[in-house]
């Protein structure tokens, strides 16, 4: 029979991944084995952890109970492994980043075969999540954010110099309806949303008038949670957009999308690596910190219309 401690990474894993199918490629092993070392730890514990159906794995109330309490000790041992190996000085082992998928297409994606290269020993997963997580329960090493979006408690690192917003659309939705010339204009066109998925929140529009700063509410016949639909419905001629210039950067250059209301561009603090205040940072993370500032010193710095 195995014990306890080697059941709890199986338990771990399909709790952070609500899948017997996914925690089994992660931890290199069938899927049945998983299954059956779960069942093993229920017996030793003599409750139900997970609930199952033949569409979802879900934990129990006594199963998030466990995980909650578990999961800390879980990520010092897998600290206290990383630093020993570390001490080989090459960057090795898992590194998982939790990030909005907008941040993995314009700040990481396109250094990432340079990344790869350069840490042979370094697995990286990239969970893209526009909704926030617990770092610790959900055993990620760090997250990328906003800064507006950071809690109080966390170390965070800038990887960006900010971001300029612009606001896009097709041109051939500019020569049917024509072009704002002043966020005020607004009104009398289709402005499409984003909406947020964690609070659910309408994403205003931000604009800088005379040195001040605009946060405005618009109208629109379209909402997305998702920043590709945005961007493939502006294209489509379907209203106006609110994006960030490096997300258009390509379609701006292609002529596929038009910029209007230049003079009043404005922009966002960026983005942001972050992780938990006082806790040790495993050789890994650190490669992974000094690439990206190292990247971030190469960017342009965004320029004000």
């Amino acid at each position: 029979m195995s014990s306890l401690l080697q059941l709890l990474p199986y338990f771990a894993a399909v709790a952070r991944l609500g899948s017997f199918t996914l925690a089994a490629n992660q931890l290199g092993v069938s899927p049945p084995a998983v299954s059956q070392n779960i069942r093993a730890l229920e017996a030793q514990l003599g409750v139900r952890l997970f609930n199952r159906t033949s569409r979802s794995v879900r934990l129990s109330d006594e199963g998030r109970a466990f995980y909650e309490k578990i999961a800390p000790a879980m990520n010092q041992i897998e600290v206290a492994a990383e630093s020993a190996s570390s001490q080989r000085g090459e960057p090795s082992g898992l590194l998982r980043i939790t990030l909005p998928q907008l941040a993995a297409s314009m700040l990481v994606m396109p250094y990432l075969p340079e990344f790869h290269a350069r840490y042979p020993e370094l697995k990286l997963e990239l969970f893209t999540d526009d909704r926030f997580a617990d770092l610790v329960l959900d055993n990620f090493d760090a997250g990328i954010r906003m800064q507006r979006m950071l809690q109080k408690d966390m170390v965070a690192i800038p990887i960006d110099h900010g971001q300029q917003h612009v606001v896009v659309a097709s041109p051939a939705y500019l020569a049917q309806h024509g072009q704002p010339e002043t966020p005020q204009d607004l009104p009398q066109h289709d402005c499409m949303h984003y909406r947020f998925p964690g609070s659910g929140k309408l994403e205003p529009w931000y604009f800088n008038d005379r040195n001040e700063q605009l946060a405005l509410e618009v109208n629109g016949r379209l909402i997305f949670n998702e920043n590709q639909l945005l961007k493939d419905a502006a294209i489509a001629g379907m209203g106006l957009s609110q994006r960030f210039r490096a997300a258009v950067y390509q379609e701006l250059q292609r002529g596929q999308l038009q910029e209007v209301l230049q003079n009043f561009s404005h922009v966002a603090p960026g983005f942001f690596i972050y992780f938990p205040a006082g806790r040790h940072m495993p050789l890994k993370l650190r490669a992974f910190i000094d690439f990206m500032r190292e990247k971030r010193e190469q960017q342009i710095r965004p320029i004000l219309a």
